[in-house]
């Protein structure tokens, strides 16, 4: 099988690239793109068919959340809560490699996130995936783009490699070359009282916590 592959500059991303993707994905399709973390899924977090396509290619079980990727913390208000820990830590963090677990708004729907009540938002330091956010106007799926299981996938020949047969599925791949290898995003549920840490990534808990502390402490 074969898939369409688009190269894109990562410091300079082609507006035109960038339109044919939103496109795609305006129309209910799933485009690989490169995130900070790896090459992942990106879909329309607002489509219900879109979602189980992804969930259909990563062979992810339902009751498995799936993550958004938003361009901004302003953004991340029209799909969840955003409280002002989440505003401190976006200050502080993003766009990076954090994600916010906050509870979500009525308009994401349950599938998307195992029928709970929060939704877990990033904005990754990635300007192909921030760019293609801002066009579609819609949050996108950013789990990675391999089978469950299987490693994250850094080059757009991983991501063809690992999908066989079921690449038909994807309408387009957004190929960045080869990604750095890095730790996958430290996740922070600020639904929780206190926060917890629900797993620890390339940002430091520590830090984390000493941003909620002075934040605790001016209150």
């Amino acid at each position: 099988m074969t898939v369409r592959i688009e190269k894109i500059d990562a410091a300079s991303p082609d507006p035109k690239v960038l339109e044919q993707a939103a496109r795609l994905i305006a129309r209910g399709e799933v485009v690989v793109c490169p995130t900070d973390t790896g090459y992942a899924f990106s879909a329309n977090a607002l489509d219900t068919r879109a979602v189980a396509k992804v969930f259909h290619l990563k062979g992810r079980s339902y009751a498995n959340p799936i993550h958004v990727a938003v361009n901004s913390i302003e953004e991340a208000g029209k799909y969840a809560y955003v409280d002002e820990a989440a505003r401190q830590l976006a200050v502080r963090f993003l766009p990076g490699a954090l994600t916010l677990v906050l509870p979500k708004r009525e308009i994401i729907p349950p599938m998307l996130v195992a029928g709970l009540d929060t939704i877990g938002i990033r904005v990754p330091d990635n300007r192909v995936m921030l760019n293609l956010a801002e066009m579609t106007g819609r949050p996108l799926t950013t789990t990675s783009a391999n089978i469950s299981g299987r490693p994250t996938p850094y080059a757009a020949e991983e991501v063809v490699e690992q999908l066989g047969e079921t690449i038909q599925d994807v309408a387009l791949i957004l190929d960045q070359g080869t990604l750095a290898r890095r730790e996958l995003s430290t996740i922070v549920d600020l639904a929780a009282s206190p926060p917890q840490l629900i797993r620890q990534g390339r940002v430091s808990w520590l830090e984390v916590r000493d941003v909620l502390k002075r934040l605790q402490g001016s209150t």
